[in-house]
C-alpha cells in the first residue's frame, strides 16, 4: 500500500513539474473596473467630492511599482488624461496652475518581487481623487496607463462618464 501511494505521488510530483507556465508579457496591461464619485470632507471640514478609480493590472516581469528614493524627484506610474464632454464629444482638458498633470505613484512592495519561472504579478489598484472645485464640464472622462520600471507603458484605458450633476461645490 505505501508503494502505491508512493508511486502516486511520485506521478503527481512528475505531472505536476510538466506543466507550462502561461508566458504574460513583460508589459503591463491594465482594465478598468469602476469609478465611484462621492460626497464627503476633507480634514478641515470642508465639502469635497472623491472620485475612486478601480483598475486591474497583470504585470509578466513583476516590475510595476517605483523603489522611493528620498535623493530623487518624484517619479511617478499611473498617469491620467481628462477629458470634458461638450455636445457629446470629448474634449482635452490641457493641465494649467489649477489643475495640475494627473499623475501619481504606486510604490514598490518586496511582496511582490518574484524569482523562478513564473515572475507574473496581478493586482488591483485604487486611486483616489480628490475634487476640491466642481470641474467645467459637468461630465468628464479619464484615460489612464500605467508605467513599470522598465519604462514599459501598458495599453490605455478609459473611465466611464463621470457626472457631477446633482453635486454642489464652487467652480473653477
Amino acid at each position: 500500500m505505501k508503494r502505491l501511494a508512493l508511486i502516486f505521488i511520485g506521478t503527481m510530483i512528475i505531472l505536476y513539474a510538466c506543466i507550462e507556465t502561461e508566458p504574460v508579457s513583460p508589459v503591463p496591461e491594465i482594465e478598468f473596473i469602476s469609478f465611484d464619485l462621492s460626497a464627503g470632507y476633507d480634514n478641515l471640514g470642508n465639502d469635497i467630492l472623491l472620485g475612486k478609480l478601480k483598475f486591474s493590472f497583470i504585470d509578466g516581469d513583476a516590475d510595476f511599482g517605483i523603489n522611493i528614493d528620498t535623493t530623487k524627484p518624484q517619479e511617478y506610474n499611473i498617469f491620467l488624461s481628462e477629458y470634458g464632454k461638450l455636445n457629446d464629444t470629448y474634449y482635452f482638458i490641457e493641465p494649467d496652475t489649477t489643475t495640475p498633470p494627473l499623475n501619481y505613484t504606486v510604490q514598490h512592495d518586496d511582496r511582490l518581487d518574484r524569482v523562478g519561472q513564473n515572475t507574473t504579478i496581478r493586482g488591483t489598484v485604487t486611486l483616489n481623487i480628490y475634487y476640491l472645485f466642481l470641474p467645467d464640464y459637468d461630465t468628464i472622462r479619464y484615460d489612464f496607463y500605467i508605467v513599470d520600471r522598465a519604462g514599459h507603458e501598458s495599453n490605455i484605458e478609459s473611465t466611464t462618464d463621470i457626472s457631477f450633476t446633482g453635486f454642489d461645490l464652487p467652480e473653477y
